[in-house]
Parts: C-alpha cells; sequence; structure tokens
C-alpha cells in the first residue's frame, strides 16, 4: 500500500470520527472584513506565547520541589546543573512578562477599534479575565524560586491583600496558609500557579475564542469593507510573523540574561530592599502617596475604580460608530490611566536610581546573591539553602556586624556614616589608618565623636594650651611612619597575607613606641599600669585574639581597660560576650577585621 493511500485512508478514518477538515476549513476560511491588518495579531501572538508558557512550565514542574526546604535548590539545579535548564527557566521567566505586555496591548487595541461595543460586551470580559488572571500568574511565579526577591515582594502583595474591607484578614491568611509565612504558603502558591490558574485561563480562552470567532473582527472605520480576505492565508502569516518575532524576543531575553535571576534564599530575618517586578511598580509607587487611613485608597480604592471603569465601558458606551474620535471622552480615563501608570513606574524607577541608601542596600543584596550561588556550586546541605548561607562565615559575620555593630560604626556600605558615634573602621589596624589616628585623634572619623574625645593628644600637631603646648615635642613623620609601621605588624597573623614590611622600619617604629607611647599605653609589661586607665595595650594590637577580646569585652587589660565602662565614659562600646555565643562572637571579630584591613580609610574630615 502506497504512502498517499495510506494517509488517506488514515485520513478519512480521522474525518469519519471527528470532521476536523471541516472544521479545519471553517477556521482557514473565515472572512476578515476590511482586509487582514497587523493590529489583529495580537491574540495570536498571546496564544503562541501561553504554549510556550505551558510547555516551559510542565517541564519545570518536572525537577521543581514545592517546599521552603528544596524550592530554591531546585531553582539553582534547574539553572545551574540541568543541561539547558537555564534557557527553559529564562523563556518561562520572560514569557510571563510578555503576555502582561500582549494583553494590555491587546485590550487598547479592541478599546480603540471600539470591539467592545455590542453585542462583543462578553468578549471584552472575559478578555479583562484574562488580564486579571495573567496578572495572577505573574504574582504566584514570583514566590515559587524562594529567592529574597519573589519572598519579600510577595510578603508585600499579601499584606495588601490583607487590607481588604471585611475579608482582608481571612484572604491573607488562605494566601498564606496561616498566619506567617511558610511552607504553606509555597504550596498554595503553587497549586495556583500550575493548577488553579492555569484551568482558568484555558476556559477564558476558549470562550474568548468561541465568541471571537462568532462575533468575527471589528474593522477600523476606515477600512474598506468591500475587502474582504480569508483568514488563511492572508491573516495566518501576519499571525506567524508576529509570534515568531515574540519568539525571537523571549529567546534574546533569556540567551542574554542565561536565563532567568535567581537571588539568594529568601530569609525572613533580613532586610531585604523588596520591589516588585517592573508591571507592579505603578501599584508600589501609588502606595508612597497614601498613609495611615487613607493607605486603603491607594491599596484598594483607585485600582477598584479602575477595575470598574474597565468592566462597566461597554455598557456605558452607546455612540453608534465605533469611530475614535466620538468615543474619546469615554476612553479619555483610559489614556490617563496609561500615562499615568508609565509616570509612576518612571517615579518608582527614578526614586530607586536617587536612592542612595536603596542603592547600597541593592549591591548588598547582589553581592549575598552571588556568594549564595557559589556556595551552592560546592553543595546544599540536607537543612536547605537557607542554612547554607546562616553558616557561611562571610555572610553570617556581616549579618552580625550589621545587627550588632553598624549602630556605631561604619565599615564600607555597612552603617550610616553621618549618624556613626564610635571610629570608621575603614582601613582600621592598616598603616595609614593609624598614621591618621596619630595625626588627629579626634577627627570625627576616629574617636571625635566618642566619650574618648580629646584624650589622645596628635602626635605632630601642638595643643591649643599653651602651658601643654610648650612641653610638646612634634614627632618627626619619619618617626610616625615607623611607629605606624610597627603597629600595623602587630595585627599581622602567621599564615596570613600581610603587606611587606621593613624590618629596620619595625624595629624603628618599636623604640619609638615605647619611648613615646607608653605615659599611656602598656606595651608588654611596659608602662605605668596604676596610672594608665583607659588606653589599650598595644602588644598584638589589631591581631585576631585582640580584636575578639574587644568584642566580647572592651573592658579588660587587653583592650580598654576596666574602666571604660564605667559611668564617666558611658556610651562606649558595650561588651558583647553575654549576647553572642563565644562562635559568633569570634566570628563577628574576624570578619570586621578581616574586611577592615583590606579596604582604605576614609579621609578624616
Amino acid at each position: 500500500m502506497s504512502d498517499q493511500s495510506l494517509r488517506g485512508r488514515v485520513g478519512a478514518w480521522l474525518e469519519d470520527r471527528t470532521g476536523y477538515t471541516s472544521i479545519l476549513h471553517e477556521m482557514l476560511n473565515e472572512p476578515v472584513p476590511g482586509g487582514a491588518r497587523w493590529a489583529y495579531v495580537f491574540g495570536s501572538a498571546l496564544t503562541i506565547t501561553f504554549v510556550i508558557q505551558a510547555v516551559t512550565g510542565v517541564l519545570l514542574m518536572t525537577a521543581y520541589a514545592p517546599s521552603s526546604s528544596t524550592a530554591w535548590a531546585s531553582v539553582y539545579h534547574i539553572s545551574f546543573v540541568m543541561s539547558g535548564g537555564w534557557l527553559v527557566r529564562g523563556l518561562h521567566h520572560f514569557g510571563s512578562q510578555a503576555m502582561v505586555v500582549l494583553l494590555a496591548l491587546h485590550v487598547l487595541q479592541v478599546a480603540i477599534y471600539g470591539a467592545y461595543k455590542r453585542p462583543r460586551e462578553l468578549n471584552w470580559l472575559f478578555g479583562l479575565g484574562l488580564l486579571a488572571v495573567t496578572l495572577g500568574f505573574a504574582l504566584t511565579g514570583y514566590l515559587l524560586p524562594w529567592d529574597q526577591k519573589g519572598y519579600w515582594a510577595t510578603q508585600v502583595a499579601t499584606n495588601i491583600a490583607g487590607t481588604s474591607p471585611g475579608i482582608g484578614p481571612q484572604l491573607q491568611t488562605v494566601m498564606q496558609g496561616g498566619t506567617e509565612y511558610g511552607s504553606l504558603t509555597l504550596t498554595h502558591f503553587h497549586a495556583l500557579h500550575v493548577m488553579v490558574l492555569p484551568a482558568s485561563l484555558l476556559g477564558l480562552v476558549m470562550v474568548h475564542l468561541f465568541l471571537f470567532r462568532k462575533h468575527g473582527v471589528t474593522p477600523p472605520t476606515n477600512a474598506d469593507l468591500k475587502k474582504v480576505d480569508k483568514f488563511f492565508p492572508a491573516q495566518v502569516w501576519k499571525d506567524l510573523a508576529a509570534g515568531l518575532a515574540v519568539l525571537g524576543v523571549l529567546f534574546a531575553l533569556a540567551i542574554r540574561e542565561h536565563g532567568a535571576p535567581l537571588d539568594a534564599p529568601a530569609d525572613p530575618a533580613s532586610d531585604y530592599p523588596a520591589r516588585p517586578e517592573w508591571y507592579f511598580l505603578p501599584l508600589f509607587q501609588l502606595l508612597k502617596y497614601f498613609h495611615g487611613p487613607l493607605e486603603m485608597v491607594g491599596t484598594m480604592g483607585i485600582p477598584a475604580i479602575a477595575g470598574l471603569y474597565l468592566v462597566l465601558l461597554p455598557f456605558f458606551d452607546k455612540k453608534p460608530t465605533t469611530a475614535l474620535g466620538p468615543r474619546l471622552p469615554l476612553l479619555a480615563p483610559l489614556f490617563f490611566g496609561i500615562v499615568g501608570m508609565g509616570g509612576l513606574m518612571f517615579a518608582a524607577m527614578s526614586s530607586d536610581a536617587a536612592d542612595t541608601k536603596f542603592q547600597a542596600s541593592r549591591k548588598v543584596a547582589d553581592e549575598r546573591a552571588k556568594i549564595a550561588l557559589d556556595l551552592a556550586s560546592k553543595g546544599i546541605p540536607p537543612g536547605g539553602a537557607l542554612e547554607m548561607v546562616k553558616h557561611d562565615p562571610e555572610l553570617r559575620g556581616r549579618d552580625i556586624f550589621e545587627k550588632k555593630c553598624a549602630a556605631c560604626h561604619v565599615l564600607g556600605d555597612i552603617g550610616d556614616r553621618a549618624k556613626a558615634k564610635a571610629p570608621s573602621l575603614d582601613g582600621w589596624g592598616t598603616e595609614a589608618w593609624i598614621l591618621q589616628m596619630m595625626h588627629d585623634p579626634d577627627a570625627k572619623e576616629r574617636f571625635g565623636s566618642t566619650p574618648f574625645a580629646g584624650m589622645m593628644p596628635s602626635m605632630d600637631v601642638a595643643p591649643k594650651d599653651p602651658k601643654d603646648a610648650e612641653s610638646f615635642k612634634p614627632m618627626k613623620p619619619e618617626d610616625m611612619k615607623a611607629a605606624a609601621v610597627f603597629l600595623a605588624a602587630q595585627g599581622d597573623e602567621p599564615g596570613e597575607a600581610s603587606p611587606a614590611r621593613d624590618t629596620a622600619q619595625v624595629e624603628a617604629g618599636e623604640k619609638i613606641v615605647k619611648s613615646r607611647c607608653t605615659a599611656c599605653h602598656t606595651y608588654k609589661g611596659e608602662g605605668d599600669d596604676s596610672s594608665i586607665e583607659i588606653a589599650p595595650d598595644l602588644a598584638r594590637y589589631g591581631s585576631i585574639a585582640w580584636v575578639e577580646s574587644q568584642v566580647k569585652n572592651p573592658a579588660t587589660k587587653a583592650t580598654y581597660r576596666e574602666k571604660a565602662l564605667s559611668a564617666e565614659y558611658k556610651g562606649h562600646m558595650p561588651r558583647f560576650d553575654e549576647e553572642l555565643s563565644a562562635e559568633d562572637a569570634a566570628l563577628v571579630a574576624r570578619w570586621a577585621r578581616s574586611h577592615a584591613r583590606s579596604s582604605s580609610p576614609v579621609a578624616a574630615k
């Protein structure tokens, strides 16, 4: 039997049972009054994008594990371990954004053409339903990677839902799966994303297409209605070109970004600079203008009015024409709304760009994400990605420093320089920092804002008091240099990378310290201990052991002496050995020392 005969028999068998040829004939030969147009491609482009989302979504489900301890690790595995996983996830990520854009354009095109008018009111309403479901997809998809961005952005969204009149708290509880975020929250959002919303979208699409086929396209008023194209091939080729263009853009974005971004694992105890995706930024910015009792106006009032306007538009528009001019007054809110959303989005982005605190926090979050990805490449422990991050010395040390030390100190991008009450730790323990300290110990970046201001004299600038100035002997620049080199060398540790030291200069510096500094400090037992109240011991100054002692209890002989915590010096650094474990105290001490010695000091003012 020939292939042609076999195909004929199979085709006849299918036609007898399904009638597919008549269905195809009806679809492909559907008339397009006024001719095929590029303005009609959005529906087909959306259908193609939805297919992409469905296919990539099913592929992602085969490797995704929806629980708070496994979600991030499974997404990491998809993105960085599975062959082609990054591409599948990238297509899905950017495909969701493409659906929002295409649906918005489709709604706008329908409004301009007047395709919502009688008898197409229901088709318009189902289209709005599709837009709502698509935004639901975007919202629920946020959380699934269980990373910092998704976690905090979704928490903002559920908090907004919780402000709904009457049912708000109950709605928030149902969405979260309880009163707090956790595995149940992720389970609920996963169920919505992969079952409830796809079923809803499929049903809406089927009804929408049925109504569209029933009523056909709405040609513009200037169209030549004598010209009638068939759906195939005139409109099909345009739809296919648009679909391929969308697919090309998605591939380009996924390849350029090598998939989709993945932030650090979600950490409820962290301080993350949360921002929603760009299409929710207008609402985010709008909330900044309403506070207290008026907050509900931004969260519920304005969005509800906008939604009600779109729903009622077909019933308000009784104009007998689809021409745009006569309908402009009714469509004005839609156009003003689009401009307003664009303005709010621009305002949100501009505000963030000018917000130095936000940018610093964003930089920190990006660094944490890079560290988390690097740690994951070495293996994720059974306890989950968050446990991996919490036990990393770099991230753990930074977290403790931010919580315990940044209220007074500044180190790099941590802390507020304008409100700092203790010495800046940028470059602390280095030769440059010590030289600045010897020259101007009362600078704001040193001890000028502490209870110790005025206690240590400058080594090269005469005191203002004439009596003290008379006996003052300024230290020579070369002697200050030698003393600074020696003191910096006190913090060097065996096996640790340290700057090369001139041995002769170190030895000279030691003699200078013994002769000039032991009037207030002690050094290897030298110095009058009974007269020294708070000046720290200079032996091993800046070493790991010295810094650990300082963190645990700054009022010891090794550091700032017992009187440093007396009422006279109230406000000095507190002891942390009573609130930090020995492990955490040692960890933050090592972290701060390492970052201080590897940075440059801020110029004293």
